[in-house]
């Protein structure tokens, strides 16, 4: 039915698939992380003092850090789905030449 090439080609394209998938995979675990690190996603304390809270950092600062971090995720995860949409190519390619073949 598919050639050998046909074959490779539609393997490859699963493999770079696999490979976006799993990139976005850990561009998502890492967000997780970085928000539980930076402190965003726990309730506010009780403390008096909110620099002490925070390690000495500013409510705007954090905000800054928190901005930087997720941009650098996002520009994470753009390359990463676009290494699972060129795998997606890859095997629409080898599936639409097999069906011109045949």
């Amino acid at each position: 039915m598919f050639s050998a090439k046909d074959q490779a080609g539609r393997g490859a394209g699963i493999a770079v698939f696999v490979l976006g998938v799993l990139l976005l995979l850990g561009v998502f675990y890492l967000a997780y992380e970085e928000l539980v690190a930076s402190g965003s996603l726990e309730a506010p304390s009780t403390a008096s003092s909110g620099a002490a809270v925070t390690g000495g950092r500013t409510p705007v600062d954090l905000a800054l850090l928190v901005a930087t971090k997720g941009l650098f995720l996002l520009v994470m995860g753009f390359v990463a789905s676009s290494i699972a949409n060129k795998g997606i190519g890859l095997y629409q390619a080898a599936v639409h030449s097999g069906d011109e073949k045949g």
